[in-house]
């Protein structure tokens, strides 16, 4: 009696795992995977497999060439694998975890930069020099943020102490010994939920309350200066794209004390920016509508080392500096970054 040779079972199914191996696809798998499989196994397999064991052994090979990858997505790091706003959150949440923590708040930079026309109205008062202020000057921005109560009364709610300065130094002007012609101080202490919440088909990615002020640190006619309640929203639109939104609503001062009561007009009640974070680019957009005038930024950085970005700013409109708040400028300027907005990592 002839007898007939067996194939081993394990061996179906290391032919199945060998023939599905270039299959290996993010999301579960397609009907389409087993077919292929399954027309490629009966090719070759030996005549005395049923098409049952075929069919179980591809459908084994690609769970677990499934299951494999899925172990590889989920071990990178959480940032890698989400939106560029939940990125950034995800890597500040490892971040605060720890005792002393301090990151970026709003972008770190240093800029050369070049006005079109400068305002020279509060300088020229001061000095019998026509135009004291030059077109081209250094711009640089201090922004850090720290946790200072975690999980409030045991919520998902933080509490958060931020501080930003922004400096304007007349670097190159040596007829006034390269003075700073502005600093906007910006303390400010905020609430915030970044749990995830689903609105219109949008992702909100948490939400921020605060109290701000904002002051150039001058006295007198100079002096610049304003309390806000403000909150913050940041939305996700695509993995790559996202809008952040400001709102805010002055407190009233006395008329007496109120250094600029006509803020309002070129600063309004908020602003929004769009974040555009394709490949390692960040791109941004933000418009400032205000109740008679309205101010725009564009924005663009790219990493060139591990710890720094080239990074371009243009500027057009007014409230550029809390000095300038209710003067029309132009401006442009590019430099290095530490940070911006949102980034990929």
């Amino acid at each position: 009696m002839k007898m007939k040779f067996r194939a081993p079972q394990f061996a179906a199914w290391g032919l199945a795992l060998l023939i599905a191996s270039p299959l290996v696809a993010p999301s579960p798998v397609l009907a389409s995977d087993l077919d292929r499989c399954m027309l490629k196994a009966i090719a070759t397999a030996a005549e005395s497999t049923s098409i049952g064991e075929l069919r179980k052994a591809c459908a084994t090979a690609l769970d677990r060439l499934s299951t494999e990858e899925e172990k590889v997505l989920t071990s990178l790091p959480v940032y890698e694998q989400q939106d560029v706003i939940a990125s950034r959150y995800a890597v500040e949440s490892e971040i605060e975890e720890r005792p002393f923590a301090i990151t970026a708040n709003l972008p770190n930079y240093i800029l050369y930069t070049v006005m079109d026309k400068p305002n020279q109205a509060p300088f020229e008062d001061q000095t019998d020099v026509a135009h004291p202020v030059q077109d081209d000057e250094m711009q640089f921005q201090v922004s850090i943020k720290a946790p200072v109560w975690r999980q409030m009364f045991g919520t998902n709610l933080d509490t958060f102490v931020s501080y930003t300065s922004r400096s304007y130094w007349q670097l190159f002007n040596d007829k006034f010994s390269a003075p700073f012609r502005e600093t906007n101080y910006e303390p400010e202490i905020t609430v915030r939920d970044f749990r995830e919440y689903d609105l219109l088909g949008f992702k909100i990615a948490g939400w921020s309350l605060g109290f701000n002020h904002q002051s150039n640190g001058q006295s007198q006619r100079y002096s610049r200066s304003w309390n806000r309640i403000m909150a913050k929203s940041a939305i996700s639109i695509t993995d790559d794209l996202g809008v952040l939104a400001r709102a805010w609503y002055r407190i009233p001062e006395d008329e007496e004390d109120d250094d600029n009561p006509g803020m309002h007009r070129y600063y309004g009640y908020g602003d929004l920016r769009a974040v555009w974070a394709p490949n390692r680019n960040t791109i941004t957009a933000m418009l400032r509508p205000g109740t008679r005038e309205t101010s725009f930024e564009l924005t663009w950085s790219y990493p060139i080392s591990k710890v720094f970005r080239i990074y371009a700013q243009y500027y057009n409109g007014y409230g550029e500096s809390l000095l300038d708040y209710d003067f029309d400028m132009e401006r442009f300027g590019i430099g290095i970054a530490m940070n911006d907005y949102l980034q990929r990592f």
